[in-house]
């Protein structure tokens, strides 16, 4: 089997109970811009994802080169499950990259902000939310991990070095995070079905990771994966070997809170959709662009665009 020819990460498609809401998150507390205002899902994807049919309202945001979209799920979508952590495979998260992440997190928590507040994942040893600084063998990066109104994970990440290293660092998506049962078996399925490469493969542990993931004594290991597109945000696979994962993932479906989609940028959607024996799931947009809806073995969502 070829591998697909993925260009890039466009962008990252997560769910959300009121748009309103979950756009002033974003925007006043993580400083993301709209790319324009909000717009009416295509008909043919709103009924793939199994939306029926009522029109699904769709806001684009943007920081950097990076790009969100936010999709008005509505108040009878199914929430995102509590409790869970890091370890378990339903978890996906969102790096922003940032050059100082105290000024971040001050962003991130400021009191004249009518939006809502995040709740806090990571906590430091006085048990207050807190930035963690990895050891240098985990990548000696200072991240924060938390929750927006949603209930979804996001993380903000200073890459390591001194302020002057950091002073080229670009604001942006850095990556999108994925729980799996297998780091091994991932990386497989993304090389060989979608053509991204190895990056960068380490095992986190101790202290400070049980701090930034609230857990006790995790074992993780860490996988960057790269598409073609140096440029766009890449994808991370968090294989943990402590605690193992209490929540499956392959039950939840598009409509979910929980089910972000990472959406690909394909010059051969029709041959992708060959590839995985998906041919008669084609989705043909309004305008005549191929799109295909796909999971990954842990029950990840993906969508391949033109």
């Amino acid at each position: 089997m070829k591998p697909a020819p993925i260009t890039r990460i466009i962008r990252i498609s997560r769910n959300v109970v009121e748009l309103d809401r979950s756009t002033a998150f974003y925007q006043d507390r993580l400083g993301f811009q709209a790319t324009g205002p909000a717009f009416i899902m295509d008909r043919a994807l709103a009924d793939e994802l199994g939306f029926g049919a009522r029109d699904i309202n769709v806001q684009r945001l943007r920081l950097g080169e990076e790009e969100v979209e936010l999709v008005e799920a509505g108040p009878n979508a199914r929430p995102y499950p509590s409790p869970n952590t890091s370890a378990d495979l339903v978890f996906q998260h969102l790096a922003v990259r940032c050059m100082d992440i105290d000024t971040a997190f001050k962003r991130l928590y400021r009191e004249d902000s009518a939006s809502a507040c995040p709740t806090a994942i990571s906590r430091g040893s006085d048990g207050g939310p807190a930035p963690i600084r990895l050891p240098d063998g985990s990548g000696g990066v200072t991240a924060f991990k938390f929750r927006d109104p949603d209930g979804h994970p996001l993380e903000l990440l200073q890459p390591a070095g001194d302020e002057n290293a950091r002073s080229t660092v670009r604001a942006g998506v850095d990556h999108t995070a994925i729980s799996v049962s297998s780091a091994p078996s991932s990386i497989a399925f993304y090389a060989d079905s979608l053509g991204l490469t190895t990056s960068a493969y380490q095992t986190n542990s101790g202290s400070e990771q049980g701090l930034l993931d609230a857990l006790e004594g995790p074992i993780v290991d860490v996988v960057s994966l790269q598409t073609t597109g140096k440029l766009s945000p890449h994808l991370e696979l968090l294989g943990y070997r402590r605690p193992l994962s209490l929540a499956p993932h392959t039950q939840a479906e598009a409509t979910d809170i929980i089910s972000d989609r990472i959406v690909i940028g394909c010059r051969d959607v029709s041959g992708l959709a060959m590839n995985l024996g998906m041919a008669s799931r084609l989705i043909r947009s309004a305008t005549g662009e191929l799109a295909l809806l796909f999971r990954d073995p842990d029950g990840h969502y993906l969508l391949a665009s033109e």
